[in-house]
C-alpha cells in the first residue's frame, strides 16, 4: 500500500499512537510520520505508507503553518496548558498594537532556546526525561525562521495567532517569550497545524474514520500525486533496468534547461513513479537516490 494519508490528528493522542492505530488496521512493511505533533496539538500530520517512507526526506524541510492560543499571565513547567502552573499573574488587558508589533519582531531567523520539556536529545538522553527526573541540563539553543506571524484575535488574557515557520520552531517557546516581553508570562493554551508543505488543512481525515483496510485506500494519496514542485521526467522503458542497478540514466531533453544537482522524479512510460534521481550536469545524466519498489 504505497503512498500516504494525511491525518487530522485528534489532541490527547501522540504521533505514534496515530501509527498504533493504523498498523492495527493493515500489516505495512514500513510506515512513518513527518513532524512530530505533542500530545495536545492537533492538526495535520503526514503518514508515508510502505514505498512511500523512502520520500520522507524530501518532505521535512518545508514550511508548516499553525493556529495558536496564547493565554496571558500564566507560566508552566512545559510551556502549555499540560504542564504545572509556576506563576500566575493577574494583568490589564494591553493594546493591541503593542501585540502586534512584538509578533512582528520575530519575523526572519530567531534563536530560540529548546524548551525542557522536548524530545531533543542531550548527552542520549532526551530533555524530558531530564526534566522529569529533576536533573537540570543545559537547553540547547536552536536557529529558526519565522516567515509570517499574523494576530488573529485578541480578547483578554487569549489571544490567537497564525505562524507560518521552519522546521523545528517550538510555537510554545514563542508563546512564553512573548510573555516574557510583556512581563506577565504566557503559556501555549492550543495549537493545531494546518499546513505541512504542500499538505493543507482540507486534505486531514480523523483517525477514528479509518476502520478497516478499505478506508485507508479511500484516502491513500498515490505517490505520484507527492513533491509536486519536483521537476519530473520520463524514462525510457529499456533504461529502466539501468536505475534498479544503480547506474545512472541520460538526462531527457537539453540538459542546460537542468542545474548540477537538481531532484526529479522519476516516471516510467504508464506515469508510475520509479524513483527520485539527482543531476549531474557533468555526465549529463540522472543517478538514481531513492528507487521505488512496486
Amino acid at each position: 500500500m504505497n503512498g500516504f494519508l494525511i491525518i487530522d490528528k485528534n489532541t490527547g493522542m501522540s504521533s505514534y499512537d496515530v501509527i498504533r492505530r493504523l498498523k492495527r488496521i493493515h500489516k505495512f512493511t514500513k510506515i512513518g510520520y513527518i513532524g512530530t505533533l505533542d500530545r495536545n496539538a492537533t492538526g495535520i500530520l503526514p503518514v508515508a505508507l510502505d514505498e512511500g517512507v523512502k520520500l520522507i526526506p524530501y518532505l521535512e524541510n518545508v514550511e508548516k503553518q499553525y493556529r495558536a492560543k496564547f493565554l496571558l499571565g500564566m507560566t508552566t513547567e512545559t510551556q502549555d496548558i499540560e504542564g504545572k502552573v509556576l506563576t500566575e499573574t493577574p494583568t490589564d488587558p494591553f493594546d493591541r498594537q503593542l501585540i502586534e508589533d512584538l509578533l512582528a519582531s520575530y519575523l526572519g531567523r530567531i534563536t530560540q532556546k529548546i524548551p525542557a520539556y522536548s524530545s531533543k536529545k542531550v548527552n542520549r538522553k532526551p530533555l524530558y526525561k531530564w526534566a522529569r527526573s529533576g536533573v537540570q541540563v543545559e537547553q540547547p539553543l536552536k536557529e529558526v525562521e519565522i516567515f509570517d506571524i499574523t494576530l488573529l484575535d485578541y480578547a483578554h488574557p487569549y489571544l490567537d495567532v497564525e505562524v507560518t515557520c521552519s522546521k523545528g520552531t517550538y510555537i510554545r517557546a514563542l508563546a512564553s517569550d512573548l510573555g516574557e516581553k510583556l512581563g506577565c508570562g504566557a503559556t501555549l493554551y492550543t495549537l493545531k497545524r494546518t499546513r505541512h508543505g504542500d499538505f493543507n488543512e482540507s486534505m486531514g481525515t480523523d483517525i477514528d474514520y479509518f476502520k478497516m483496510e478499505q478506508d485507508l485506500l479511500n484516502y491513500l494519496l498515490p505517490l505520484e500525486s507527492i513533491l509536486g514542485s519536483m521537476r519530473g521526467m520520463m524514462v525510457e522503458t529499456a533504461l529502466e533496468k539501468f536505475l534498479k542497478h544503480g547506474m545512472p540514466v541520460p538526462i531527457a531533453g537539453d540538459s542546460k534547461d537542468w542545474k548540477h544537482g537538481e531532484d526529479a522524479r522519476l516516471f516510467d512510460k504508464q506515469g508510475t513513479l520509479i524513483g527520485v534521481g539527482v543531476a549531474d550536469l557533468a555526465s549529463k545524466t540522472i543517478k538514481i537516490k531513492r528507487l521505488i519498489n512496486h
